[in-house]
Order: C-alpha cells, then structure tokens, then sequence
C-alpha cells in the first residue's frame, strides 16, 4: 500500500484558544486532511522554537501554515521562516501592514482568507489565491440544528476595548457576549438564540453566514471582516462603528451571503484537493 504524505501542521489555534472559531477552523483542517488523504504527522502553535521542532519538521513532506488571524503588523513573523528550511504552503490568512518579507516568496502556495489581504501579498511579490475561510467547510457548523431564537436581537463581542458609560461613570470594558464558550456548540447555540444580530468578531459572522442569521458587521482590530463583507457584495452591512452596525442590522438574511456560503466549502475543498497534490510531489508519488 502506497504510502500517504505526512504533512506538519503549524499555527494550530485549537491547542491552545478556547475561541469557538479557532477550535472548528482547526477541526475543519484535520477533516480536509483526512479527506484527500494526508497523514498529520504534527501539529505546531505558532509560538515553536525552529530549533526545537527542526528534526522533527524535516520528517515532513510538507508543512501546512494556518494564517488565520496571526499575519498582521508584523507579527509572528517568525511563520515566514518557514520556507526557508521546508516546503511550505501558507493558507487561511489575514495579512495586514506587514513589512517586506523575503520568506513570502518562497511559499509553494498561498491562499487569502478574502481580498484585501490576497491584494496585500501580491504588492509584495507573492502569488496569492482568495479561498474563504476554512470555518465554512466545517462539518460541526453545517450540522448543527439551529434553534427557534428567543431573543429579537444580540450582540457579539470585538477584539477592541470600548470605554461603556454606565449612569455618571465610564468604565473600560467589553461589551456583547464572548467567543469563549465551554464547546463550540455553546457559542453557536447562543448565536441561534437572536432573530438578528450585530458581529464584532469575524469568525461570528462565518458562522451567522452558514447559520443564515440576519446580521451587520463593524470594524476589528484587521480589515478582515470588512473584506470578507465585500467579498460577500454586502459592504452596506459592515460598518465602521458599533453604533453604526446596531443601526443598521438586518431584520432579512442577504441573499448574496447565502450564495457565497453554498460556493465557499466547493472553493476550500479545491484548495485542500491542490495542497495534497503538492505533498504528493514532495513526497515523490507522482
């Protein structure tokens, strides 16, 4: 029996993040995994020493990089090294006021989570494709049986920290409710429980996307949800402001994000199906 390439996986947020959207994104990885046939030798949080995991990373025929929310202000750019030393593929990303990096270049492949961040990598050299993000193949997502809401609206919370004035006082806080859920299925549930809401977190409106909630957007600390608006044809529907998206939440779920929704899990399995590819070359078998 011929054998299956063995791929690293690297920047796995489910180690480590309680975030409902890093634990069904990271599932989600592992089923397309499985899906067209890779072995998942290991699996990396982005904060690996290379010289630690190096012996280990040169067992691989290639290392898979999720992106997710961790490529922006030059951060974490120690991901980029990566090419350096192992054949690499970077998927799933934001990618935001970054300095120049040479190790850019060097990917095998390289998929944007939506576009301002695929027009971001291709001003620096770097092929880039738009494949949305890996939460809208998530088999835990589409399965979920949504509940009647009792609730008319909600409000998710934003990775910003907003100044809430409560009578005479204005206190530093958060404001909506967390992504921190003891499951997944917690948080979606809670979702499911408002007839509409107002998102701050990109990965809520994934979710509200699939889950068919009427919903509005406003800007997080990238432009990731405010590009994946658009990319949806609902940039009415993001706003810069919390009070703006209150405003202006939908009582109707857009038709635009429905189609998108039904596209999205075609577009990231082909993705997936192209990386298998590329580790089989790697690998020698084929």
């Amino acid at each position: 029996m011929m054998r299956r390439p063995r791929i690293a996986f690297v920047n796995d947020t489910s180690l480590t993040e309680p975030h409902f959207g890093c634990q069904l994104v990271c599932q989600a990885f592992r089923e397309q995994f499985a899906r067209v046939g890779l072995d998942l030798h290991l699996s990396l949080h982005r904060q690996f020493s290379l010289d630690g995991a190096g012996s280990t990373l040169d067992d691989v025929d290639l290392v898979v990089i999720n992106g997710e929310g961790s490529l922006h202000h030059n951060k974490h750019r120690q991901l980029l090294d990566l090419p350096d030393r192992f054949p690499t593929v970077l998927m799933n990303c934001v990618y935001e006021a970054n300095d120049p990096h040479p190790g850019l270049r060097k990917f095998l492949y390289i998929s944007a989570r939506e576009s301002s961040s695929a027009a971001a990598i291709h001003s620096q050299g770097a092929n880039c494709v738009i494949v949305p993000d890996a939460l809208f193949a998530s088999s835990q997502l589409h399965s979920f049986q949504k509940p009647a809401p009792s609730h008319d609206f909600g409000e998710t919370d934003n990775v910003r920290r907003h100044y809430l004035r409560l009578g005479p006082l204005k206190i530093r806080g958060k404001i909506g409710f967390s992504t921190r859920f003891p499951t997944p299925a917690g948080y979606l549930a809670k979702l499911s429980s408002y007839r509409r809401l107002c998102i701050g977190r990109f990965h809520a409106a994934v979710a509200a996307s699939v889950l068919e909630i009427p919903f509005s957007t406003w800007d997080s600390n990238t432009w990731k949800t405010r590009a994946m608006m658009k990319d949806m044809g609902v940039p009415q529907l993001h706003f810069e402001t919390r009070q703006q998206a209150i405003a202006g939440a939908p009582r109707e779920f857009a038709p635009e994000i429905r189609q998108f929704t039904r596209e999205a899990r075609q577009r990231i399995e082909a993705s997936f199906d192209h990386i298998a590819r590329l580790a089989r070359q790697q690998a020698g078998l084929e």
